[in-house]
């Protein structure tokens, strides 16, 4: 009975280093799949010029979304854009 726990100890010894290396080879495609799916993202116009809206304060003049109620940098209101009526569904 006493080669069985030494059998089962030698087996995670053997094969906890390929589980190892399989999680770090899964978390880098991962990272890498992120940064190329933000960089289409940012690329297909996501954060365009023309999507964007400066603060009204003479001190701030941060460039913010265009859908922002309140400016990231000061947090002075900016003027109302022209919102679309979005229909949500409840999901349960």
């Amino acid at each position: 009975m006493e080669w069985l726990a030494i059998l089962i100890f030698i087996l995670i010894v053997v094969l906890a280093p390929f589980v190892f290396v399989g999680w770090v080879i899964y978390s880098v495609v991962r990272l890498v799949a992120t940064g190329i799916s933000q960089n289409a993202r940012t690329a297909s116009g996501a954060a365009l010029p023309g999507h964007t809206v400066r603060c009204p304060t003479n001190a701030c003049l941060a460039v913010n979304p265009a859908d922002a109620r309140f400016c990231r940098r000061c947090g002075h209101g900016l003027p109302a854009a022209h919102r679309v009526q979005v229909r949500r569904a409840a999901v349960w």
